[in-house]
């Protein structure tokens, strides 16, 4: 987005809030009188905006709808580098003035941070050759009946109400990224001040020296700022504390968090229908839509009863269905061996019904599985870094619980609204769950040392909610890139956690005394989810992330 003016023919376009009123006119116009362009349109469809206002569009070849929330960062890097976009006209936003003095919160989120999110995409990519973005009158506020001449480009912005003021900061945002760095001179009137009685009593040549003598005499109280001196400087060079950290990076998801729980659930365009409530798993997707703002609700039927599956979806009206009910056996899947008919009644008749009914309905399912149903072999040997693909067809059947999961795998592959995601070891900051692998395998008298591919639920499970909005579909290892040992995970439990904590190994022989059944122990290849969220990160640094460095005894 440089401030240049530059010719250009415009190849992909991507209009944002193109099922709205007038985005969809502009659409339509493009598609019909410039065939060579490729159009993406984006929409996360929602009281603005239906799906029918782009009817006419769906069959060109050079028409392309996606359905998401300008919100989302992987999702916008995504389509500006997979689709090559090389013109945005942004038209995405939330409207009505009378909605935003009962909403304002969700106006700030859509028309300030999302704007935000799309330009420094921009910068991020660099692909975008022009930004256009349309705005409103609004952002001048109300005119006098009596004046005659109307505002012009340069005139004050003076919004009057929270649409026309969240407006008129995208508006400011976008003349920010328009330029290149910072601003030479700021000159304000003191007038105002001198008539109460203020008066300067240092110069400013004079102050301007004290504060540089200051500066000099003093270089240990404020440190190093070198990196203030970049144009776009990626960390502060402020040192924060933990809690100031947390408040700096994620202040903007705790405040929207305190003001959800006030109003209470805030839809986004999506409808949740979550099976698991019971469950691990199926208590933190509720969070984390709570969080996203997305209505959802608890199924309350049984899997294997198909009429009050029926009965749920006729009552809640979901747009997606998550389904995170499961039997895994307490303490552990050694239970599902003398269990065998309840572990097939949900782990395989319940979870084929859901999909049969989502399939019925029309409906998107994602089904949270297990990636324990591989095991090292030749092909895939220990401490090669060859891990198991999405194709690859389960060789690990040692347990019960993994003979179930391998076969309703296999089945759901049959089932085009599925979404199947492959989850191993599951891990999580709440080092007080019983269910968190670190958790077993820290009170453990003895552990094995075999690496492992593992997923970081802090990490992986917000994903998860954003691959259901993406309408994503099939089968993907869901876990963080690599491998990771028993080892190697208690010995960052013992530098973080508790500096006297120690362990002692065995080998698999020694373990097989002691459970009923094998154990699956491999890597995974998440070389397809990490192309998708590039910005995943492998399973030792998520583990420091998300875990440890929250959890970080001092």
């Amino acid at each position: 987005m440089s401030s240049k003016t530059t010719m250009y023919e415009p190849k992909n376009i991507l209009i944002t809030g193109a099922a709205g009123f007038i985005a969809s006119h502009v659409t339509t116009k493009l598609i019909n009188k410039y065939p060579s362009y490729k159009i993406v349109a984006l929409d996360k469809v929602d009281y603005c905006s239906t799906v029918r206002n782009l009817r006419s569009c769906i069959s060109s070849p050079n028409f392309k709808f996606v359905r998401g929330d300008i919100a989302t960062a992987d999702m916008v890097n995504h389509i500006l580098i997979e689709e090559k976009i090389d013109t945005i006209m942004h038209f995405a936003a939330q409207t009505h003035v009378d909605n935003s003095f009962g909403n304002s919160m969700e106006f700030t989120y859509n028309n300030i941070y999302g704007t935000h999110v799309l330009l420094e995409a921009c910068r991020v990519t660099n692909y975008v050759k022009r930004f256009i973005h349309v705005s409103t009158d609004e952002v001048y506020g109300e005119t006098d009946l009596e004046d005659n001449i109307g505002n012009h480009e340069t005139s004050q912005l003076l919004p009057t109400n929270p649409y026309s003021a969240t407006k008129a900061g995208a508006e400011m945002l976008v003349m920010a990224y328009h330029r290149p760095f910072n601003d030479k001179r700021y000159f304000l009137d003191d007038q105002k001040l001198k008539q109460l009685g203020w008066e300067e009593r240092i110069s400013w040549e004079e102050g301007l020296k004290r504060t540089i003598d200051w500066y000099q005499e003093n270089p240990d109280w404020w440190g190093d700022v070198s990196t203030a001196l970049n144009p776009h400087p990626r960390f502060s060079a402020i040192n924060l504390s933990d809690e100031a950290q947390w408040s700096f990076q994620y202040g903007f998801c705790r405040l929207a968090r305190s003001f959800t729980d006030i109003r209470g659930r805030n839809t986004s365009g999506f409808k949740f229908l979550i099976y698991g409530r019971t469950g691990w798993i199926g208590g933190l997707l509720g969070k984390l839509c709570d969080e996203d703002r997305i209505d959802w609700e608890y199924g309350r039927g049984r899997l294997q009863d198909r009429k009050s599956l029926e009965e749920d979806i006729r009552s809640v009206k979901p747009t997606h269905v998550l389904n995170a009910a499961g039997v895994t056996g307490r303490p552990n899947v050694d239970w599902c061996e003398s269990h065998k008919v309840e572990t097939i009644r949900t782990n395989v008749v319940g979870t084929l019904t859901l999909a049969d009914v989502c399939k019925e309905q029309n409906l998107y399912m994602m089904n949270f599985a297990t990636g324990c149903i591989f095991e090292y072999d030749k092909d895939h040997p220990l401490g090669s870094g060859i891990g198991f693909k999405e194709e690859d067809k389960p060789n690990f059947i040692g347990s019960f619980y993994s003979k179930t999961k391998a076969m309703v795998e296999d089945l759901l592959r049959n089932y085009a609204n599925v979404c199947t995601l492959r989850v191993r070891m599951p891990i999580s900051s709440d080092l007080s769950n019983p269910r968190n692998f670190i958790t077993k395998i820290s009170r453990y008298n003895k552990v094995v040392n075999i690496p492992n591919s593992m997923t970081v639920l802090d990490e992986l499970l917000p994903i998860s909610i954003e691959m259901a909005k993406r309408n994503l579909r099939g089968i993907w290892n869901f876990t963080n890139p690599g491998v990771i040992s028993h080892n190697q995970i208690l010995e960052l439990y013992r530098d973080y956690i508790d500096p006297q904590f120690k362990w002692e190994n065995f080998d698999l022989e020694e373990q097989a005394k002691v459970i009923v059944a094998p154990r699956s122990n491999n890597e995974m290849d998440a070389s397809k989810l990490k192309k998708e969220f590039p910005e995943l990160l492998s399973i030792r640094d998520s583990i420091i992330k998300f875990v440890f460095e929250p959890n970080k005894k001092t």
